[in-house]
């Protein structure tokens, strides 16, 4: 849907928090540069009777919340979305981030939930009891139960993590979360939950040593996820540039992170009644390549780079630099790039940047301009799996990922085609 550029810059943000990782006109935020805005001048409205679960930190609740509004249509959201929330900072109460979410159902008969986990999910991290607070790094079965067991049209998890099973630390919790699974599955009530078709796991790499990323960590959290919350289809999104890169070692780091998440997708073994699909967003290819952009509207680039051939492998990795380009004076621990947020230079580089819409802070990104591009993605990566007359072969999967990704996850214009009006 080709849309007002006010409709699209509220779209995506109906459940946004908190509010400081908003992009709109009155945070000082300007829009690209018309060149840019080209690629992202349309919304994704989704329908679907799929069970979705984001996980992941709070950049996956971002999209999580965009996907919301995508699915959700104005004024359900009261009656069919439960949350779960903490106030990081009590001197600002009206802050307030959220730990889980569940909109059941959306558009279409489905479910869009959201679980905020900012580890790998292993079993050297699964402890009882939880916690909903923002430096709370583990999991627990008892979590993925509150999901399982959600009934529709209710607004509050039937197990609040306050409270319950949640807290029996001296269960043998494996053995309690499978009978209670089977329980729930048992039940046969189409208004629980019961278990997820698809699971988007980033990567919460912002909170991890890089080095502690690896495949076997990475295939862990995968048939984890699968076990605890019952997805067969599992979408990972590459890593984009964050100011969590401090050096051109570290972003060597994030690339190699992502060709493994490449590798893992591709290769990972499958079983009967185990996961099934395992799919790659190249997240990290779109923002990558709109930093690039950005950056030479800023001049940052030197001649001998302003042409790059964005199908290059490694093409990111050659201009490190230009990626880590920040103000050399700052009082941020973890300061963002120019390319990340910045409109034009200030000519003090001293001084703050005119804000630009594509990231509020160099770590969160703006979904009033990411969130169409995403959301689509995501609709069409599953699309791949379950929009399809019979299980598609790895070779079909591989195609159709292609696709998905050359068409939403790179600067490429969104065809004609693909829009109802």
């Amino acid at each position: 849907n080709r849309a007002a550029k006010a409709a699209a810059e509220s779209y995506y943000t109906r459940f946004s928090e908190p509010a400081p990782y908003l992009c709109r006109d009155e945070q000082g935020k300007q829009n690209l540069s018309p060149t840019l805005q080209k690629y992202f001048n349309f919304i994704a409205s989704i329908q679907t009777d799929l069970k979705i679960i984001f996980v992941g930190d709070s950049i996956s609740a971002q999209f999580a919340q965009a996907f919301d509004s995508a699915t959700l249509d104005e004024a359900q959201e009261d009656s069919v979305r439960a949350k779960n929330i903490f106030r990081p900072d009590g001197n600002r109460p009206s802050i307030i981030h959220i730990c889980r979410s569940i909109s059941s159902p959306i558009r279409g008969g489905g479910v869009s939930a959201f679980w905020r986990i900012t580890n790998l999910i292993l079993k050297e991290n699964n402890k009882w009891p939880s916690r909903c607070t923002g430096f709370f790094r583990r999991w627990n079965e008892g979590q993925a139960l509150d999901f399982l067991n959600h009934e529709y049209n209710s607004t509050q998890f039937v197990l609040p993590s306050n409270k319950g099973v949640s807290h029996q630390v001296n269960r043998t919790t494996t053995d309690y979360f499978q009978k209670s699974k089977l329980a729930s599955f048992k039940a046969g009530n189409v208004n629980v939950v019961n278990g997820f078709d698809a699971a988007v796991f980033r990567v919460p790499h912002g909170w991890l040593q890089l080095d502690y990323i690896d495949s076997a960590r990475l295939i862990e959290t995968i048939e984890t996820t699968h076990r605890i919350l019952g997805a067969t289809t599992i979408v990972i999104p590459t890593l984009p540039m964050s100011n969590n890169v401090k050096s051109e070692n570290d972003w060597k780091k994030v690339t190699q992170i992502n060709r493994m998440i490449r590798e893992v997708a591709r290769n990972i073994t499958k079983s009967e009644g185990d996961v099934q699909y395992v799919l790659v967003q190249e997240f990290g290819n779109l923002t990558n390549q709109l930093l690039m952009e950005n950056a030479k509207n800023l001049d940052l680039l030197s001649l001998h780079h302003r042409d790059i051939d964005y199908s290059r492998e490694g093409w990111e990795v050659d201009v490190a630099n230009v990626f880590l380009q920040r103000p050399p004076i700052t009082t941020k621990k973890w300061p963002p790039s120019y390319s990340q947020v910045c409109s034009s230079l200030p000519s003090n580089r001293t001084e703050a940047c005119p804000g630009v819409k594509i990231s509020p802070d160099g770590m969160h990104w703006c979904v009033e301009t990411f969130g169409g591009r995403f959301t689509a993605s995501i609709a069409c990566l599953l699309g791949c799996v379950y929009n399809v007359a019979r299980p598609p072969t790895d070779e079909e999967i591989r195609k159709c990922e292609q696709r998905c990704n050359d068409q939403f996850m790179s600067l490429n214009v969104v065809r004609d085609e693909m829009f109802k009006n």
